[in-house]
């Protein structure tokens, strides 16, 4: 007779929590910018003489969410991996939400 056995789910090293902290930082930093964008560019439209009513708030608001659904989704392809490919998703996931920023700020720049 064998006596059924629960999985223990296995524990996080510190390895694998420092890798998680420092590209929770790099992905905290790309929301910093799409905030801060998001604060800064009604003053510029003032700047310009533009109308703040045209402000493309849908971008600005999309370019915060980039980075938050970025981390996540890596987060979530690199769940039962481990640390090195963890690593290089968080990488792949981290320039696209670089990538996608950019073409945001190009965006609105192009909208200005």
């Amino acid at each position: 007779m064998t006596v059924p056995t629960t999985p223990v789910a296995p524990r996080r090293t510190w390895v694998e929590v420092a890798v998680l902290i420092v590209f929770g930082l790099f992905y905290a930093f790309a929301l910093f910018v799409a905030i801060s964008n998001m604060v800064a560019l009604p003053d510029a439209y003032a700047q310009f003489g533009l109308d703040p009513a045209t402000i493309p708030w849908w971008l600005l608001i999309t370019g915060a969410l980039i980075p938050v659904a970025g981390f996540v989704a890596a987060l979530l392809v690199g769940r039962r991996r481990n640390i090195l490919e963890r690593a290089l998703v968080l990488l792949v996931g981290l320039a696209l939400v670089s990538a996608l920023g950019l073409s945001i700020v190009a965006l609105q720049g192009a909208l200005l």
